[in-house]
């Protein structure tokens, strides 16, 4: 069949037709065949210019549009049709959205994670959540810029001043000034520690050749510390001298005694009485310094310390000798062969907690000591009334008759100049 140009015509033009309003229809959202999708309201306190035919997302894909911008009492209402496919759970967020900067507005649907609480049914109405948008960013800025404005002002104000203007020229030429000197300085001591470098190992040398000095005088501590007491023959000494004493007042007693019965010359008879009375009370003396002696207690110790701040040594020695279950008397030397001084102190207590007055560091102090537990003891004294000093002193048992020490001789004045670690040994 042949058609004519007329017909070709129409037909063109009917096809032309039929394909515009399949446009428009798709431009403007247009239904012929009914309606499709299903409702759901979402009620919004601002909008920010969303408008009916604005699109839904669904997690960022397009799933219907707005049919219905409306105001109440509530807040703006905004209904949609969303495509019958899609199913949006319940909790989901709804929150007005741009398209970047200055796009268009869309609701943008925002899934829940829990999935369990089933979907949304048709005509359910949710409430929706406005995004801060480019607006509410505006008017922050606005603000932010006011805030900035008073303060420019302010600091107008301050800088403006001349006598500020003068005082900041004088700190800028003094911070030049300081850094060309810390410039100089630091040459200096460039060239100090290169011209000097022998001296620094001649130094080095030194602190070795002290250390074993120190090691050398713990080793003669130690062997005065024999001689002194001869491997306990001093003390049997002492306490054959006083057994003898003993029995040589006896012996003078009962002579005595046997002449008394015999002698008849008055003068005689009052000296044998008044030797009786001697030798008893020799042998009463004696008896009371053997028991001394049985309960004395010698104990010596050699400290050995080091300073990690000035790179210094200590070594200190003391004698404990305790002559009752709570009496005793120190004896010692501190810091021997670098200024040493003495201590010399009695005190009272026992194994727990004593307490102790005398010469501490050759001045006249008190002191404390304190057991904590089986293996730690604190130490700590007050001395010199004139430049009052406080030294405190920890001790911990690591081995037999050995101990970790901490000392401070002066924790009111310097004390990390004054305080040393090391190691103490008892004999």
């Amino acid at each position: 069949m042949i058609l004519s140009a007329e017909a070709k015509v129409g037909a063109v033009a009917v096809v032309a037709f039929l394909l515009l309003m399949a446009m428009v229809a798709n431009l403007g959202n247009l239904n012929f065949w009914g309606e499709k999708g299903y409702p759901i309201k979402a009620v919004f306190s601002d909008v920010g210019g969303l408008v009916a035919g604005s699109g839904v997302r669904y997690a960022g894909v397009d799933v219907g549009r707005v049919d219905l911008v409306q105001t109440g009492v509530d807040g703006i209402t905004v209904s949609m049709r969303i495509n019958h496919d899609i199913k949006i759970p319940v909790g989901s967020r709804f929150i007005i959205s741009t398209d970047g900067l200055m796009g268009e507005k869309f609701i943008s649907i925002t899934p829940t994670a829990n999935s369990e609480a089933g979907f949304i049914a048709p005509d359910t109405v949710v409430r929706g959540e406005t995004a801060n948008g480019l607006d509410k960013l505006i008017s922050s800025g606005d603000r932010v810029l006011g805030e900035i404005e008073k303060l420019v002002l302010s600091l107008n104000d301050v800088l403006g001043d001349e006598k500020v203007k003068a005082s900041l020229k004088a700190t800028a030429l003094n911070a030049k000034e300081i850094t060309d000197r810390l410039n100089e300085l630091t040459t200096t001591l460039a060239r100090m520690a290169s011209n000097n470098e022998q001296n620094v190992d001649a130094m080095a040398t030194n602190l070795r050749i002290m250390s074993a000095s120190l090691r050398d005088v713990a080793g003669r501590v130690d062997v005065l510390v024999a001689n002194v007491d001869n491997n306990g023959q001093t003390a049997n000494d002492v306490r054959e001298a006083i057994s003898n004493l003993k029995t040589t007042s006896i012996r003078v007693e009962r002579m005595a005694s046997a002449l008394e019965g015999v002698v008849t010359d008055p003068g005689t008879a009052s000296d044998l009485k008044e030797t009786l009375k001697n030798a008893r009370e020799a042998s009463a003396r004696a008896n009371k310094k053997l028991a001394q002696l049985d309960n004395i207690k010698v104990d010596t110790g050699v400290d050995l310390l080091y300073n990690t701040h000035s790179s210094k040594y200590q070594s200190n020695a003391d004698v404990r000798i305790r002559t009752s279950d709570n009496a005793f008397a120190v004896i010692g030397v501190n810091n021997i062969g670098e200024g040493s001084t003495g201590n010399l102190e009695i005190g009272r207590g026992n194994d727990k907690f004593d307490t102790r007055v005398g010469l501490i560091e050759g001045k006249a102090g008190i002191g404390a000591d304190a057991a904590v537990g089986s293996q730690l003891r604190l130490s700590l004294d007050i001395y010199d009334p004139n430049d009052p000093r406080v030294k405190l002193r920890s001790q911990y048992k690591i081995g037999p008759d050995t101990f970790l020490v901490g000392l401070t001789d002066s924790l009111n004045k310097n004390p990390e100049e004054n305080t040393y670690i090391g190691l103490r040994h008892d004999f």
